[in-house]
């Protein structure tokens, strides 16, 4: 494998190919600006990923309350300037009902002339008090160069009332030419002349307005310029400030999934290189201690693989080897075996004279012997056909009520013998199979014999039924029974459940497992239920017709 080392924050994640838009301008600005080298100074501080989190937060937290204060003061400052514009406009606004209450009193005063009541003169007095109310408010707020031109309105309006007083007592007493030459004379040129001067009042004030609301709009215009950048600028800073943080932590997850890919694909030598010096630091150095163990557990382990590939290559030739020498000496033994089988049975036919009473006896015992021995070995010969690949089933069409009667018919003997009661059975309704009979009997025969041969007292029953396309054969037994721990070991070659039953009831173990590769082959399955003491049912289920019902 190739060794693969990573040397900087990001070169092998990226290194991949950004795939969305996102991904490529983090790219670009990692590796070509300077935000890469700040990423990497971030992620080198020594503190931890909270203290780092809290920090930036706090950061960030700082500049929104500093932009909250900077728009407090600038609310403050348009509020106090609006304030300002206000009153200018309030003192314009009263400079202009001076010049109202000036033209009232010279309107009066001329109606006074020609109606000579006392009503009019009254309101030319009333006139004249707001006129000196109004220029009063006036003169709070003027400033030092205004207070000399509303001092000279003053003096000239009460000159101007007491020319109105003269001009009334002239009317109460009747002499109207009097009173119209001294209002001609003396009151119309002080009116011209604090009309002037009031003009030129209302006109300062309304260029004091004018300035101040252009200084207004300036320093509107200026303090949202400033209020702008400002939040601009903390924008800015605030998302520098989230990108430079949260890159020095995906960085590193990204690093770690390069690595964790690597050594999915199988690249133990893959390391892993960060800046950090938090908890990711820690978790990179963790992972490249897990990946050289893993690499030397790899290495291990792939020594161990040659191994018991080269012990299963040996074990299977010497299966294979076995298979053959069981095979051939099965057939060997055989021969003779039945040769042997032969003259005994050709001894008790008395073929060769009578035998003597007290030879026919062991004569016997060495025939019930001869085929026990004659069985072991065609169930040796069985099993080595199986393993070696040699053993073919012979299909053919077969009853199934056969099966069962030839079985009744081989095994009742020894039930009798035993005391024990054989029950067998098949559902009347049950076609023509097809399979090897031979076999199927073959496997019958050794569930049924090994119930009887386990059972002391009660009996065997033999049942079997169709179940749509499969076939359900059932051997059940009042024997010992299994224990549950070893009911998956039964059908294990050459296995009994322990050794004492092997020494009380005899038996290689090998039929249940012949049974078992002779249903598998017919593609079926086999299975027990058994309780301790009170006995076993054995079930294998086969298809009615093997591969359909067509010769093999």
């Amino acid at each position: 494998m190739a060794k693969e080392q990573i040397a900087d924050p990001g070169t092998f994640a990226l290194a991949q190919g950004p795939s969305g838009w996102g991904e490529r301008i983090a790219h670009v600005l990692l590796t070509r600006s300077p935000l890469g080298k700040l990423v990497r100074w971030v992620a080198s501080i020594k503190a931890s990923v909270h203290a780092k989190l809290f920090s930036g937060y706090m950061l960030v937290t700082l500049l929104f309350l500093a932009m909250g204060g900077m728009s407090l003061q600038t609310i403050a400052k348009m509020s106090a300037q609006s304030q300002l514009l206000d009153q200018a406009h309030e003192r314009v606004h009263w400079s202009q009902d001076i010049q109202h209450a000036l033209a009232l009193q010279m309107n009066f005063t001329a109606m006074a002339l020609l109606l000579k009541d006392e009503t009019t003169i009254a309101k030319i007095l009333r006139e004249n008090n707001r006129f000196n109310n109004t220029l009063a408010r006036l003169e709070r707020f003027a400033r030092p160069e205004e207070r000399d031109l509303i001092q000279r309105i003053r003096t000239a309006q009460e000159s101007a009332l007491t020319t109105v007083a003269d001009i009334a007592n002239f009317v109460r007493d009747g002499r109207v030419e009097a009173a119209m030459s001294l209002q001609l004379n003396k009151e119309y040129p002080l009116y011209l002349q604090i009309e002037e001067l009031v003009d030129q009042v209302v006109k300062r004030e309304q260029e004091k307005m004018d300035s101040l609301r252009a200084s207004v709009g300036a320093t509107n215009q200026r303090s949202l310029i400033v209020m702008s950048g400002f939040v601009a600028s903390s924008i800015m800073l605030a998302v520098l400030l989230g990108f430079v943080i949260s890159w020095s932590f995906i960085l590193p997850v990204q690093e770690a999934h390069g690595f964790v890919t690597e050594v999915a694909k199988g690249n133990f030598r893959a390391t892993i290189n960060v800046p950090n010096r938090d908890e990711f630091g820690a978790l990179a150095d963790r992972m490249n201690q897990m990946g050289k163990e893993l690499h030397t557990l790899y290495e291990n382990q792939r020594e161990a693989t040659r191994q018991l590939q080269t012990l299963n290559e040996q074990l299977q030739q010497a299966s294979k080897a076995k298979s053959e020498f069981l095979a051939n000496m099965s057939h060997e033994l055989r021969t003779p075996m039945n040769a042997i089988l032969g003259f005994i049975e050709m001894l008790l036919d008395d073929l060769y004279g009578e035998i003597p009473p007290h030879i026919r006896d062991p004569l016997v015992d060495v025939q019930v012997n001869g085929k026990h021995l004659l069985n072991l070995i065609n169930e040796v010969l069985d099993l080595s056909k199986i393993e070696a690949g040699r053993m073919e089933l012979a299909l053919a069409e077969y009853s199934v009520q056969d099966v069962v009667d030839t079985t009744r018919a081989s095994l009742q003997s020894l039930a009798a013998e035993k005391g024990l009661e054989l029950i067998a059975a098949a559902q009347e309704t049950i076609p023509l199979a097809f399979g090897d009979g031979k076999r199927i009997t073959q496997c019958l025969m050794n569930l049924v014999g090994n119930a009887l041969k386990f059972t002391k007292k009660g009996g065997v029953e033999i049942w079997v039924e169709q179940k749509r396309d499969k076939l359900l054969y059932r051997v059940s037994d009042t024997g010992i029974g299994i224990p549950p721990d070893q009911i998956e070991h039964v059908f294990r070659e050459f296995r009994q459940v322990d050794a004492t039953i092997t020494r009380e009831f005899g038996g290689t173990g090998l039929g249940l497992s012949i049974t078992k590769k002779f249903v598998e082959m017919h593609g079926g399955r086999i299975w027990v239920e058994s309780e301790l003491g009170k006995g076993s049912t054995f079930f294998f289920e086969i298809p009615l017709r093997v591969n359909g019902g067509k010769p093999a």
